[in-house]
């Protein structure tokens, strides 16, 4: 059997009523009921232009969201949204924003002058964009506050609220603010983390701990600091001690580069055990020796990580061509590199040469002696970023040469001091 379907149009006068501000009531009825519907129109209110269309059709106490301004304006005026009334009376409705219908409803443009903004600012966000509020707002008006849809965010910490200098007042998403004749400005406030990793030297004697200026979250990785200021125990009883991990008060074990949730704010201790050949130096250096006793005030020998000049550099500058110094530093025993290299800049200066090249640096780096020299070739392969070249000794041959080291066929031979080579300074400790 076939419905009738009757359209009952109802025109009714405009009041300021949210129930009975309607230029007609819309109803659908049928032989089994009746269902009242709801309309929603956009009143240019005197602009210019055209106003948009909503073309749902809506139940009782359904959400209506606004419509944006397409293209109505009038001359020196701002555009400030959607009222119930001609005359504007509270409240304005933003694009964006939402009401329940409970009959058709006639929206009518708002214009005013002047009119302000409200801004947000990212701060001293690391990245993210602000939101961006398009609104005007006249005087008295409520603005409500965005929430960080731009994901604005600073290591370490978390999104908190909007702060107004202006007022010393905080904002959370939602909330409102009262427009007082002035653009208003929002930073972004961000808050630390309630967690932080502290790391302890746990009795280390040389070196310094690594700083994590990180807040976190319960649950968030952790990744765990290298011992990045070379942690070290040097001499207790006759042993140096390098770092191995990290351990919690609980002797739970921290490895390096790895991640860990946190659950709770963490001080994680340094933990070591004896230098072996082949580990980090207390310098950043490789071990390459170790003579089993301390003695003369060392016991380990350490090795820089990579040649010191590049491009090679002579044992001595001469004077004039043809014309060498001879500097008395003979010794070639493991151990004399430091004293040799201590002679060899007394007699000779300051220069670009081998032993003051590796001199300049602190912590005492020298230029190996000859045993030195065979000892480090043959921990090459540990050490690492070596080349098949010549390599410059501290042990003085003659007058013109000294004794240096082919790192590709291991063979030691005394060259001219004017020769330019590679160089690796060591250490002890």
């Amino acid at each position: 059997m076939r419905k009738l379907l009757v359209f009952t149009v109802t025109f009714t006068l405009i009041t300021c009523s949210k129930t009975q501000n309607s230029d007609f009531s819309l109803k659908y009825q049928d032989l089994q009921g009746n269902d009242e519907k709801c309309m929603v129109i956009y009143h240019a209110n005197g602009a210019y232009g055209t106003p948009p269309v909503d073309t749902h059709v809506y139940n009782v106490n359904d959400s209506v969201t606004i419509i944006e301004n397409q293209n109505l304006y009038k001359e020196g005026y701002y555009f400030i949204g959607w009222s119930m009334c001609p005359q504007c009376s509270p409240p304005i409705y933003k694009p964006g924003h939402t009401f329940t219908i409970t009959a058709s409803t006639t929206l009518y443009a708002c214009f005013t002058t002047p009119a302000y903004t409200v801004i947000y600012l990212p701060g001293d966000a690391d990245g993210g964009t602000a939101p961006i509020d398009s609104n005007y707002y006249c005087t008295g008006e409520s603005a409500y506050i965005l929430t960080n849809s731009g994901n604005l965010y600073k290591q370490g910490y978390r999104f908190d609220s909007w702060f107004n200098a202006n007022t010393q007042s905080y904002y959370q998403p939602g909330q409102s603010i009262t427009i007082q004749n002035s653009n208003i400005e929002l930073i972004v406030h961000f808050t630390p983390k309630p967690f932080t990793v502290t790391y302890d030297a746990n009795g280390a004697t040389t070196g310094t701990v690594p700083i994590d200026t990180m807040f976190y979250e319960q649950g968030e990785l952790v990744t765990i600091a290298h011992n990045t200021g070379n942690l070290a125990i040097i001499d207790r009883e006759g042993v140096s001690y390098c770092f191995d991990y990290w351990c919690d008060s609980f002797d739970n074990v921290y490895v390096p580069g790895y991640t860990y949730p946190i659950e709770e704010s963490l001080v994680l201790y340094a933990h070591f055990r004896p230098f072996a050949v082949g580990d980090s130096g207390p310098c950043g250096g490789y071990v390459f020796y170790d003579k089993g006793y301390y003695s003369d005030g060392w016991r380990y020998l350490e090795a820089m990580r990579y040649d010191i000049n590049a491009s090679g550099i002579v044992w001595e500058q001469q004077l004039q061509a043809g014309q060498y110094r001879q500097t008395g530093a003979t010794a070639s025993d493991v151990g004399t590199g430091y004293v040799n290299t201590c002679t060899i800049i007394q007699v000779l200066g300051e220069g670009d040469y081998a032993a003051y090249a590796c001199a300049k640096y602190s912590d005492g780096w020298h230029l190996p002696s000859k045993d030195e020299l065979q000892l480090l070739y043959h921990c090459k392969s540990i050490i690492g970023n070596f080349i098949s070249y010549n390599y410059w000794s501290s042990t003085e041959s003659t007058t013109s040469k000294a004794w240096c080291q082919n790192f590709n066929t291991g063979t030691q031979s005394a060259q001219y001091k004017n020769n330019t080579y590679r160089v690796r300074a060591i250490r002890q400790f």
